[in-house]
């Protein structure tokens, strides 16, 4: 599977005791159920949605890395102005 963020592999590398608490923590930081962690954590590189970014912050902060890090995707310039000039 092609995720579009790398939370579930960082968490998976864990220890399952710290992997569970850790998700926990997670989960209550965000003030979010687990049902929406767990789409966090599934998300396809293909799909349109995105986590907000204030979220994917605090999970990074609980992985101990940047927002950026947790992103396997890159932002294209063309493909951004492509989506301005098509919505004008």
């Amino acid at each position: 599977m092609n995720y579009k963020y790398c939370i579930k592999e960082r968490l998976e590398k864990l220890p399952v005791h710290q992997y569970r608490e850790l998700k926990n923590d997670i989960i209550m930081a965000l003030k979010k159920t687990r049902r929406t962690f767990d789409r966090y954590c599934t998300i396809h590189a293909d799909e349109f949605a995105d986590i907000p970014a204030l979220d994917l912050d605090i999970i990074a902060s609980f992985l101990d890395c940047s927002a950026d890090e947790l992103k396997n995707y890159k932002v294209d310039k063309a493909e951004i102005r492509h989506k301005i000039t098509r919505q004008r």
